[in-house]
């Protein structure tokens, strides 16, 4: 950990007399009693003090002020670092999220070489799975209504956004959609093939995916979007819904934003069956959020099937990305006791797909059915969806 800090010192210091993002640099500070907040094989995520030393002092920490102010300048009282153990396209697409999406972290410091971003500190606030996951109905409700329509509105849409998103984006390794598509449909067959049932087959299903290869050249459609934008990556300030962990900030179509309102939450472990009317709710929220940013794309009639297309698209990606965990019965998807296991989100998705795909994706939704109908036999009552606990 103190070498984590040391490093992150070093990024500070490369940052004086810089604005990152419209912030004054920490001048005569260095951040100590660095608190592990957990991360991912990918990445580690601390808190850490701001000590501030007076000029006339030496060394000696400035005990009257936690927090000091200018004209020009504030240093807040404690920073998130987050160091990026292995992955630089993940801290290339972190930090162009910081500075490109709106309702996000301050950018106030970074460095390149060591993969190191500091940024402000929103403090410990609730999360939308919190509310989700809660005892209050109707403010798990409201959270998500409003969650839905923040998220509209904190995509980057302009011209400019995007142009430089995409500059910024260049040195960050390209995601392969075409290979994990094709995994995805080779689990999904393979759970069809296993329940004994010849409906979906791949030739027809290739065929419907290929009617979304649109989305991946969005046009005026494109935004600068978190793409992770799951519950618990959604905190509640006093002002609004604040986004966090952006590793994943890429230019996309807002159809694949709008996904994770309507499926909901597309690549998220708080997954549950939500209440009736939850998910139209939000989808509406979200096109009006969005529309404040984007209204022409919202605008557009083929707008709603879009965004069927890229839940099409999450869907039969999840499929292949969970498969092997699916099959081994990992009891888990996040954390203990707050998520479901990987085969009853994966019953969840599919039966989602079945219902919902039918008029656009017809092979590919048979295909789901069939799927669910075979986990269902083969895994036992046990793997059966459940409700959000707030809704139940």
């Amino acid at each position: 950990m103190h070498d984590t800090i040391s490093l992150a010192e070093k990024a500070l210091a490369a940052a004086l007399g810089t604005a990152a993002s419209g912030t004054a640099a920490f001048d005569g500070a260095r951040l100590v009693d660095p608190v592990d907040l957990g991360g991912s094989a990918r990445s580690r995520v601390l808190r850490c003090r701001v000590e501030l030393h007076d000029e006339q002092h030496g060394d000696q920490p400035d005990e009257q002020h936690s927090e000091r102010t200018s004209a020009d300048k504030q240093i807040p009282a404690t920073v998130i670092v987050k160091h990026f153990l292995s992955d630089a396209g993940g801290f290339v697409r972190e930090s162009a999220g910081l500075e490109l999406c709106s309702r996000t972290p301050s950018l106030l410091a970074q460095d390149r070489d060591h993969r190191l971003i500091v940024m402000s500190d929103l403090g410990d606030l609730p999360t939308l799975a919190d509310l989700l996951l809660g005892d209050d109905h109707d403010a798990a409700w409201e959270g998500a209504r409003t969650w839905a329509r923040a998220l509209g509105r904190a995509t980057g849409d302009s011209r400019d956004q995007v142009a430089r998103a995409r500059r910024r984006l260049a040195d960050a390794e390209p995601w392969n959609a075409d290979a994990d598509l094709r995994n995805g449909v080779d689990r999904l067959l393979e759970a069809v093939t296993a329940g004994g049932a010849g409906s979906g087959t791949r030739a027809a299903i290739e065929s419907e995916l290929a009617a979304t290869q649109h989305l991946r050249t969005p046009g005026t459609a494109a935004i600068v979007s978190p793409t992770d934008t799951c519950p618990d990556n959604a905190v509640l300030g006093p002002d609004g819904w604040w986004f966090l962990d952006l590793e994943g900030t890429d230019v996309e179509h807002a159809a694949f934003a709008a996904a994770y309102a309507v499926l909901p939450f597309a690549t998220c472990w708080c997954v549950f069956d939500p209440p009736a009317g939850l998910t139209d709710m939000l989808f509406t929220e979200f096109s009006a959020g969005l529309a404040v940013r984007a209204p022409d794309v919202v605008a557009e009639p083929g707008w709603d099937l879009a965004v069927r297309q890229a839940c099409a698209v999450y869907l039969v990606l999840m499929t292949g990305w969970l498969w092997k965990s699916t099959l081994e019965g990992r009891p888990f998807v996040g954390p203990e006791g707050r998520s479901p296991s990987y085969r009853q989100l994966m019953v969840s998705r599919w039966r989602w797909g079945a219902l919902n795909l039918r008029q656009d994706f017809p092979a590919l939704a048979a295909a789901m059915g069939d799927a669910a109908t075979w986990a269902l036999e083969s895994w036992g009552p046990g793997v059966e969806p459940t409700g959000y606990r707030a809704f139940r």
